[in-house]
């Protein structure tokens, strides 16, 4: 009978150490993880950098790419004579000069370009000599004009003169601040301030158009001329 137990249980299996196995194999509920993707390494184990999708990549600017920056306008100059005087940081222009620099032109017989240290950006512009200034809207006249660059300013002096269609203003001293749109006139006691403004009247008897604006036609004056012209050809042909 000894024999029979011994035999009996060398026959039933060990099922406690599977069923430990099998219950540490099973996740436990709520604690799943996703299965992450295996890094990416080289021959000596370092990581790889992951590589950008094709969205990222048109999106990241390219190596030694540069963003195209907005070209400065140039500035022309014509002349019979030029001297420069990098010492000085100074050019002149001598003898019918033309100075083109975006909506402004300066005419005159003699024109100085004072430069940075470096000769690359113009701080001051002095023209001299029967001046003459245009730009889209006015027209101005001096002996002399300075020309401030980064402040868009211009001063004329001596007779200096500004008109703007028929409208005209005198004095010995203008500073037109150009961002401002602003003139500033000044007398010297000898030569007086003197502005001469046409007035455009519309329908009804109203003045509009006081100041240095061009001068308009309203409908009224365009009918009437319309028909004066309609007359005179209506009585040549009779």
């Amino acid at each position: 009978m000894g024999g029979a137990l011994a035999e009996n249980s060398k026959k039933a299996p060990d099922t406690s150490s599977q069923t430990t196995k099998k219950a540490a194999e099973v996740p436990k509920q709520g604690n799943k993880k996703e299965a992450e993707p295996p890094k990416q390494t080289d021959k000596k184990g370092t990581e790889t950098p992951k590589e950008t999708t094709k969205k990222e990549a048109e999106a990241s600017p390219k190596q030694g790419e540069k963003k195209e920056a907005a070209l400065p306008k140039p500035v022309t100059i014509t002349a019979n004579r030029m001297e420069v005087n990098r010492k000085l940081h100074v050019a002149i222009y001598i003898d019918n000069v033309v100075v083109k620099k975006e909506d402004l032109t300066i005419y005159a017989k003699k024109v100085e370009f004072l430069f940075d240290d470096q000769m690359k950006e113009i701080q001051k512009v002095t023209a001299e000599g029967g001046v003459r200034i245009v730009d889209t809207e006015k027209t101005a006249t001096s002996e002399k004009a300075v020309y401030l660059n980064d402040q868009d300013i211009l001063v004329l002096t001596g007779h200096a003169k500004v008109w703007q269609g028929d409208n005209v203003v005198t004095g010995s001293k203008m500073t037109l601040l150009r961002k401002e749109d602003r003139i500033i006139v000044e007398s010297d006691g000898k030569e007086r301030i003197t502005s001469v403004f046409y007035q455009n009247k519309e329908e009804g008897g109203s003045k509009a158009g006081i100041g240095i604006v061009p001068k308009g036609k309203t409908d009224q004056e365009k009918s009437t001329k319309k028909t004066d012209q309609e007359k005179t050809s209506k009585n040549k042909e009779n």
